[in-house]
């Protein structure tokens, strides 16, 4: 009996032995599959400043010196793959950006949009570099000869330009929509997120699709004048993104006439553009609350009629698009310019669903 038992026994063990061997070798199969799936492939291409690179795609880890590039990045939903950010992200994007990217707070921040700490960022060993168009050429290269690829990233078409802050544009509605799409298209390429790039993309183009729609029937000579006014008495000036989206929008930039890029301008200038309305983004609140309150600012047409705007922060009128000034900043302008075209609940609902979608957070903001 004890002999029949045993050789049982044994047999039993010896079956558990070959299913774990068996299992081991499915595991082990199944992990192979994966990590076929997500080979990674060379990818070489241009980047927005004429430079060649090559880099293995997708990424595992990137240092972002960009605001543009970490927004775009968390609306595709690959903020896994950031170990590093621009030390000015917050003031660059707004608070929001912590709920959409938790842990951003605790990233190392080894430069800005000019500079970088090159030994900082050799040992996070990332397996690239995503540069501002006005980033230290020697720092590049310097990153560069670690063996690290750098991809300078503008959100504008046409090349490297003389000045980074000032180009000199052909086209600068088509240079900034272009180099937009190639933005969001190369940060989904570099990360895997293809896909969710390329949904990201259409739903800009279908918001502006809804703008061209409703603005239809307003004439060049119905267009109202408007004035982008900046900390530092700077304002957005011909070539800027900024001003394609007031065109988009309905408005004409009054400052293009008569300036190059983004420049400073003097009040005497204001008061002769004497704009219809003035924006002001809500970063620059001291900024809204001196034209408001300043005696010198009464006689404009822009404040004795009230048309002083605060533009809330995800609406990003700024210099450079980023996917939510085309999706949601241009709807939002061309409401506050023509009301009784673009109703306040289609802006609403579009920002909702943005958030939604692509930031996986509720809007919270309400447009009136």
């Amino acid at each position: 009996m004890r002999k029949k038992f045993s050789k049982i026994f044994a047999l039993m063990m010896i079956s558990i032995m070959v299913f774990s061997i068996t299992g081991c070798g499915a595991d082990k199969d199944k992990t192979s599959k994966i990590e076929k799936s997500v080979e990674r492939k060379e990818w070489k291409f241009k980047d927005q400043a004429d430079n060649e690179v090559t880099v293995k795609v997708p990424v595992k880890s990137m240092v972002v010196l960009q605001h543009h590039s970490i927004d775009i990045l968390a609306q595709l939903g690959a903020q896994d793959k950031i170990i590093g950010v621009e030390s000015k992200w917050e003031a660059d994007l707004g608070s929001y950006i912590k709920e959409a990217f938790p842990g951003i707070e605790s990233l190392p921040t080894p430069g800005d949009l000019k500079s970088c700490n090159v030994e900082e960022i050799a040992k996070l060993k990332p397996d690239v570099v995503i540069a501002a168009s006005q980033a230290d050429p020697d720092s590049i290269n310097k990153i560069k000869e670690l063996g690290i690829p750098v991809v300078v990233i503008s959100l504008r078409d046409e090349g490297k330009q003389k000045e980074a802050q000032n180009p000199e544009l052909k086209d600068a509605d088509k240079a900034y929509t272009n180099g937009c799409k190639w933005a969001i298209e190369a940060l989904g390429k570099l990360t895997g997120k293809d896909e969710k790039a390329k949904e990201l993309w259409q739903f800009c183009l279908d918001s502006r699709k809804i703008v061209e729609k409703s603005l239809e029937d307003v004439s060049e000579k119905d267009r109202k004048t408007v004035f982008i006014a900046n900390e530092n008495n700077q304002t957005y000036g011909n070539d800027k993104y900024v001003g394609c989206m007031l065109e988009r929008a309905g408005g004409v930039n009054i400052a293009a006439k008569d300036i190059q890029g983004y420049k400073p301008y003097t009040f005497e200038q204001l008061a002769n553009w004497n704009p219809d309305v003035i924006i002001v983004q809500d970063r620059y609140k001291e900024v809204y609350d001196s034209i408001i309150k300043d005696s010198n600012y009464k006689s404009l047409k822009a404040v004795k009629n009230g048309n002083v705007i605060l533009a809330p922060y995800w609406t990003k009128p700024w210099g450079n698009p980023d996917a939510d000034s085309i999706a949601l900043g241009e709807l939002w302008l061309a409401h506050k310019l023509y009301p009784d075209k673009i109703d306040s609940k289609i802006v609403n609902e579009r920002a909702q669903k943005f958030y939604k979608e692509f930031y996986g957070i509720e809007f919270k903001d309400k447009v009136e």
